[in-house]
C-alpha cells in the first residue's frame, strides 16, 4: 500500500513535480487527425496545462497556452492566420514557436515599435503521426518520436478512439495491468447485468 507521500509523488504531474518532469520527455498524443478536418482549434488538457491545439491556413500545427498573454483572452477562440494563430480580442498573432508576430494597433500607433518581440507565450512542439496528433512538452531537444509499425505501416485500418476517465494516470494504467479485473467485471458483472435486463449476451452482440 502506498504512503500519502509515496502517492502524491508518483500522481501529481504539473510543472516541476517529480513525475510531471518525467512525462514531459516523452511524446503523448493528444488528438486524432480527424477531429480537426471540421475545426481550426481544440482544448488541450494534458499534464496539468490547458492548452490550444491550433492548425493554420498553412496547415502548420500548433500547441500554445490556452490564454493570450496580453489580456487572458482564451485562443480557443483564436483566428487561424497564414502563420499562426491569432488572438479575436485585440489581433495579436503568435506562431506555433510561441512568438508573437504582430500587434496591430501598437504597430499602426508606431510602425517602428518592436514590442511584439519582446512578447512570448507557451508553445510547444507538435507532431503527426499515424493518424494522430502529439504533443511534447519537455526540454528541447524533442526525443525522436517513435515510429512503430502500426503508426507507418500501408493499407491498414486504424480505429482511433478516446475517452475522458475520472481518475489519474496511475489508476487507469494499474487497471489496464490487472488480469483478474477482466475476468470479473468484464465477464461475470456483464453477465449479472444482462440477466438483470432479462437479455443473453449472444443477444446483446446484435
Amino acid at each position: 500500500m502506498l504512503t500519502h507521500e509515496q502517492n502524491e509523488r508518483l500522481t501529481r504531474i504539473g510543472p516541476g513535480t517529480p513525475m510531471g518532469n518525467l512525462m514531459r520527455r516523452y511524446w503523448h498524443p493528444i488528438a486524432a487527425l480527424a477531429q480537426m478536418k471540421e475545426r481550426d482549434t481544440l482544448p488541450i488538457k494534458l499534464l496539468g496545462e490547458d492548452l490550444v491545439l491550433y492548425r493554420d491556413l498553412s496547415g502548420t500545427y500548433g500547441l500554445l497556452e490556452a490564454r493570450c498573454p496580453h489580456r487572458s483572452m482564451s485562443m480557443v477562440y483564436g483566428i487561424p492566420e497564414k502563420c499562426g494563430l491569432r488572438c479575436p480580442y485585440h489581433g495579436w498573432a503568435f506562431d506555433e514557436k510561441g512568438n508573437c508576430i504582430e500587434q496591430p494597433y501598437e504597430e499602426a500607433e508606431d510602425p517602428d515599435a518592436r514590442f511584439k518581440d519582446k512578447v512570448t507565450t507557451v508553445a510547444y512542439d507538435v507532431a503527426v503521426l499515424g493518424g494522430m496528433i502529439f504533443g511534447y512538452l519537455g526540454p528541447k531537444p524533442a526525443p525522436v518520436l517513435p515510429k512503430w509499425d502500426l503508426f507507418v505501416m500501408d493499407n491498414v485500418v486504424r480505429d482511433i478512439g478516446f475517452s475522458i476517465v475520472p481518475c489519474n494516470w496511475l489508476q487507469i494504467m494499474e487497471n489496464s495491468l490487472d488480469p483478474v479485473h477482466v475476468e470479473w467485471l468484464h465477464r461475470y458483472m456483464l453477465n449479472y447485468v444482462l440477466g438483470n435486463l432479462g437479455k443473453t449476451e449472444k443477444q446483446q452482440k446484435v
